[in-house]
């Protein structure tokens, strides 16, 4: 046999077996993990008037993913075989954020930007990091992404400020860094909403009555 008849013997083979995997229905099993927020915004104030429209965060191909990664070591990326997020971790920020601006109390229109809301002001998100690291001091949530405000009027970008959280997690298995993922998101998610609604409020401040 030629050695490209050989090539193609063995893609028939991995296609059969690929085709018999999803015949039986057999996969390895996983766990959905779904974060919650139980945090509320320090802000205090009168309702804002204006309308926030939130993108979806922009990421890595490594993070644009339901996929949980973990950083074993300092540059390395793996992920945890037996473990998912709800969504991909850009979708799923984005939906905690805008709850976070509901539980405000402050401002009646927010959404995501893809919900076609008559928005004044956006806000968009580069997300640098979502995931579990481990070093000599044990296993760790980190969340840390750069936050960008755009006036619609204008087209311009007003404010922008880094944000980054982490806390200590029980172990080092998705178990014991799941508490840890929703004590870093209840730090930052807070942080980001207060930031927002103090500078929109300067670029949009409320109209003087008569």
């Amino acid at each position: 046999m030629s050695i490209p008849m050989i090539r193609i013997a063995g893609l028939l083979a991995a296609a059969l077996l690929t085709s018999c995997a999803s015949l039986t229905g057999k996969s390895d099993p996983f766990a959905i993990y779904s974060p919650r927020l139980s945090a509320a915004p320090s802000t205090a104030g009168a309702p804002v008037a204006w309308q926030l429209a939130i993108d979806t965060p922009l990421t890595s191909s490594a993070l644009d993913s339901n996929r949980i990664v973990v950083m074993p070591s300092p540059g390395v990326l793996q992920i945890y075989p037996a473990a998912r997020w709800r969504d991909p971790a850009p979708q799923l920020l984005r939906g905690l954020v805008v709850e976070g601006f509901e539980r405000s109390g402050r401002i009646l229109g927010v959404g995501a930007a893809t919900a076609g809301l008559h928005a004044d002001i956006g806000l968009s998100i580069d997300l640098r990091a979502f995931q579990a690291e481990i070093d000599t001091g044990g296993a760790r949530a980190v969340v840390r992404f750069q936050a960008s405000l755009l006036d619609f009027a204008t087209n311009r970008v007003f404010a922008t400020r880094s944000f980054e959280a982490s806390a200590p997690a029980a172990s080092s298995d998705v178990a014991g860094l799941f508490p840890a993922f929703e004590a870093a998101l209840d730090q930052v998610v807070p942080h980001l909403v207060d930031w927002t609604l103090a500078e929109g409020e300067k670029r949009r401040p409320p109209a003087a009555g008569p």
